[in-house]
């Protein structure tokens, strides 16, 4: 059975609901220090200076220095570090 991939914003407006209550990734950036991340599927890659996890609908990655994770819970988790840039990928 071939899965076919969503548009969950436009899933998510028609319905008037927020993107994130179909899965879509949260991801709320303090300063340039943190970023918390809620509705991940993984980490893919990791280091101090690049970190990329996947979502239902892409990936996220964050590119910095000093960069750690403190995972929150199976699909939450923060970063910490000095957050340089960060770039959603479909």
């Amino acid at each position: 059975m071939r899965r076919k991939k969503i548009d969950l914003d436009a899933a998510a407006e028609k319905l008037e609901l927020p993107g994130e209550a179909l899965g879509a990734l949260l991801v709320t950036a303090i300063g340039k220090s943190r970023v918390l991340v809620e509705n991940h599927k993984g980490i893919e890659q990791y280091s101090e200076e690049y970190i990329r996890l996947s979502s239902q609908s892409g990936a996220l990655s964050v590119y910095g220095s000093r960069l750690r994770i403190h995972i929150l819970g199976k699909s939450r988790l923060a970063l910490e570090g000095r957050i340089r840039s960060m770039e959603w990928e479909e």
